[in-house]
């Protein structure tokens, strides 16, 4: 069922007893229509014909003291402007408001509607049409998998899921797609509104985001470690890097975690969750099956070598940092988000009854999992100066004190909020994960890729307190 949400917060421009009525009769018209005590006007709505899963509707008629509204002859309840629809299916939509006045008079309804098409059936601006077929994944690797390529969108301290509404709350945070993203972000302005930098565009707002990466900052002719303007050690962004060491776009997969890939199931419009801890300190170090560094030289690879660290190991340039980030893919099939964010997802694990990896009774539903990939070139600008190594590197989030002996990655974790078009989700489970197959680029196996990355802001705020803020 589509969810039907009173939203009294978004602010909606309403031309009341003015705007003209939502057909198509009337939209050439310049003149203003006039209404009678409880006629209903609509102010916005969707478009006749739309690929959007949602609608934002508003509406207003003299004399009201309240509305009633039904979506699709559903029934009727009561309502206020704006209304947001999340969910739609494909096909034809009917939206019927009625009014009511203080002596409970009632009007006649009015009637919105309007058709939502596929994506592919009609063309949408965020597809390539591609005639590459994607391989079959390799053995003893993913089981089957999707990969995104997203660009740099902004940096903040804020954070929608741990601090919603509270500005500059949070460690510094590097964001990738939804370039809206802030600390009002709710599942209604992610999937509804924003570009994106990620492969997709307006097909996946998805929302990625994690603790900036920093190295000490030296002076590159004595050596000697600089300050900052308040007289405290200076810190500097280590982007992250593709190909030949350009700065470039990151790597996002979508994959099964399960053996039994049938059962992956597209993740629910709106889900958030977080994975790693980002209160980890030494002496509790995290499992490198969820979140791990390595050097790139060290050829690690989960059935072959699996060589990974808790925490950012030196590596000596040219070499590269790299960093993996695994979310749970097991959902309890009922909350978007928790109040730890993680307890309604759960990591599938061997059962031992014979069924191979699967998700656990109390966290029934498989979901594609994300997970988070990242190269960081040991360039010289970012190298310590005596080793030309990592050595030093520490996270925002990290809470302690980076030394020789204490390897700054601790915190490790990243967040997730996913924005996809549920359409589009829906078939990158079906044609390649669920196939078993290895899209690379976005390519969704059925003749079109998604659209390229794009930059956004590349905002970059000063670095304080070493990253954590104020």
């Amino acid at each position: 069922m589509p969810r039907f949400i009173s939203n009294p917060f978004i602010v909606v421009s309403l031309l009341a007893l003015t705007a003209a009525c939502s057909s198509s009769d009337s939209e050439n018209e310049e003149e203003s229509v006039s209404t009678t005590a409880l006629d209903v006007t609509f102010n916005d709505g969707p478009s006749a014909v739309t690929h959007d899963f949602f609608a934002t509707i508003s509406f207003v008629a003299a004399d009201a003291e309240r509305y009633q509204c039904q979506l699709d002859q559903g029934g009727y309840s009561d309502c206020v402007s704006p209304v947001y629809l999340a969910e739609l299916a494909q096909g034809s939509h009917q939206f019927d408001v009625k009014a009511f006045s203080a002596a409970g008079n009632e009007g006649v309804a009015a009637s919105l509607t309007w058709q939502v098409d596929s994506v592919f059936a009609s063309g949408h601006d965020d597809l390539v049409a591609t005639n590459v077929l994607p391989d079959a994944v390799a053995n003893n690797s993913w089981r089957g998998i999707i990969r995104i390529n997203c660009d740099f969108s902004h940096s903040s301290y804020n954070d929608p899921i741990v601090y919603p509404g509270q500005e500059n709350a949070a460690h510094l945070h590097r964001f990738y797609g939804n370039m809206n993203l802030d600390h009002t972000t709710t599942a209604q302005s992610l999937n509804s509104s924003g570009d994106s930098s990620c492969q997709g565009n307006h097909l996946n707002r998805s929302a990625y985001w994690v603790p900036a990466l920093l190295a000490p900052k030296f002076d590159p002719l004595s050596g000697e470690r600089l300050l900052d303007e308040n007289g405290e050690p200076a810190w500097q962004v280590v982007p992250a890097v593709v190909g030949n060491d350009e700065e470039a776009h990151e790597i996002f997969y979508y994959s099964a975690a399960i053996d039994d890939v049938s059962q992956v199931q597209p993740v629910p419009v709106g889900l958030r969750m977080i994975a790693g801890t980002a209160s980890t300190m030494p002496g509790t170090e995290q499992d490198t099956s969820i979140v791990r560094w390595h050097c790139q030289s060290w050829g690690s690879d989960d059935a072959a070598n699996p060589l990974f660290s808790a925490t950012i190991p030196d590596c000596v340039a040219p070499d590269r940092v790299r960093m993996d980030i695994f979310f749970p893919s097991c959902w309890n099939g009922v909350d978007l988000d928790s109040s730890d964010h993680k307890s309604h997802m759960a990591y599938p694990s061997n059962l031992g009854n014979g069924l191979g990896v699967q998700c656990p009774d109390s966290h029934p539903v498989a979901i594609a999992r994300p997970s988070y990939h990242y190269a960081f070139g040991v360039k010289p600008e970012v190298a310590h100066p005596q080793t030309q190594s990592s050595q030093g590197w520490r996270l925002a989030s990290d809470m302690y004190t980076v030394t020789s002996d204490q390897a700054g990655g601790l915190s490790l974790h990243g967040d997730w909020f996913n924005g996809w078009h549920p359409e589009v989700m829906a078939l990158m489970v079906s044609g390649c994960i669920q196939q078993q197959l290895d899209c690379h680029d976005g390519n969704l196996a059925n003749g079109f890729r998604l659209s390229g990355t794009q930059p956004g802001s590349q905002i970059e705020p000063a670095i304080i307190n070493r990253g954590l803020g104020e």
